[in-house]
């Protein structure tokens, strides 16, 4: 099959490599159509070990199951959430697998991941779509179930006010979340317009360009003197959990959802005084089915965020296509199967 494998470095390549076999337990996807994520641009940061392909936001058909898979079946079209569980260490035995301490996480780490023809994962971890959700549109189930997962870590209930630190695709998603879950005043911050324009565009945000604008008089603006009931940092700034404090009300709580790779000291009074909750919020638990279903209903539109689609010989297109046009773009997919893409 033809795979992109990443060597080490700058060093990423389409290659010709061995067809994979599923295990027991496990299935075999033909990808129709694989995501990039930004952390696909980072795999030492996120301890990929080379030689491994990348990727790990994919929707395709199962082609093959491993001994004692009797669901799904061949030609079943699936979503892969890339979070394969070891169901024995402690946060699987305990509710919160997602968190498993032994995950073999697709595109991660030594486990090939989903920018190939075909890739091999968990039966359990492929989602059965409904023929009215495109491939293209499932691709993108992944980042917007960690985006939903955050908003229920933060509790968030109809008529709260949300703020959403970061206009990338985790911003827009969540966005689109909040008002899916009746949020009623919700402000979103970043630093490119043109993508703070079309989430505005999209949910009827209040947004904000922080290199321009004054966050701090928009939340008083929306919110009122009292502030935000909930601030989620999606933007992966180290500043931003310490601007998000100050705008939240009494007991609000913060969620951060973005790995910080160069954490700020937080002030400490401020979340003593004001009894502030601080959330961690990690991968999706039980998000996928709800996020399908959404898209299903037209409540969630994945088609808003997906800008370019490209065959996966011209990865190297893709690729320098989101690095040179950040500040418009969203996400860019690749196509392993163009004919199965288009279905």
């Amino acid at each position: 099959m033809k795979a992109i494998v990443w060597r080490g470095g700058e060093d990423m390549r389409l290659e010709s490599v061995a067809d994979p076999r599923p295990a027991p337990g496990q299935v075999l996807v033909r990808i129709a159509v694989t995501a990039i994520c930004g952390s696909d641009l980072h795999l030492p940061e996120f301890r990929a070990v080379p030689p491994v392909i990348p990727g790990h936001e994919a929707a395709g058909t199962v082609v093959e199951c491993g001994a004692g898979v009797t669901r799904p079946s061949p030609g079943d079209r699936v979503v892969l959430d890339p979070v394969q569980r070891c169901g024995t260490c402690i946060p699987c035995s305990s509710g919160f697998d997602h968190l498993c301490e032994n995950t073999r996480h697709l595109g991660s780490g030594t486990c090939p991941g989903t920018w190939a023809e075909l890739v091999v994962a968990d039966a359990a971890n492929a989602h059965a779509l409904p023929d009215r959700v495109g491939f293209a549109a499932a691709s993108l189930v992944e980042p917007a179930a960690v985006c939903r997962h955050s908003l229920q870590r933060a509790r968030v209930e109809p008529g709260a006010a949300v703020l959403v630190m970061g206009d990338g695709p985790f911003g827009f998603f969540h966005a689109q979340w909040a008002r899916t879950l009746g949020v009623r005043k919700l402000v979103v911050a970043g630093h490119h317009e043109p993508r703070l324009r079309r989430i505005r565009e999209a949910t009827g945000a209040a947004t904000c360009d922080t290199t321009r604008q004054d966050l701090e008089a928009l939340v008083r603006d929306v919110a009122g003197p009292a502030g935000m009931d909930v601030a989620i940092e999606a933007s992966g700034s180290g500043d931003a959990p310490g601007q998000a404090i100050p705008l939240l009300r009494p007991r609000g709580t913060l969620v951060v959802f973005s790995y910080i790779w160069s954490p700020r000291a937080l002030d400490m009074g401020a979340i003593h005084m004001k009894e502030l909750s601080l959330v961690g919020s990690c991968r999706s638990l039980d998000a996928f089915s709800p996020c399908i279903e959404a898209i299903a209903q037209g409540s969630l539109r994945p088609d808003l965020l997906l800008d370019a689609r490209f065959p996966i010989v011209r990865f190297q297109e893709a690729l320098s296509l989101l690095r040179a046009d950040r500040d418009r773009l969203f996400k860019v997919a690749l196509e392993p199967d163009a004919e199965s893409a288009r279905r």
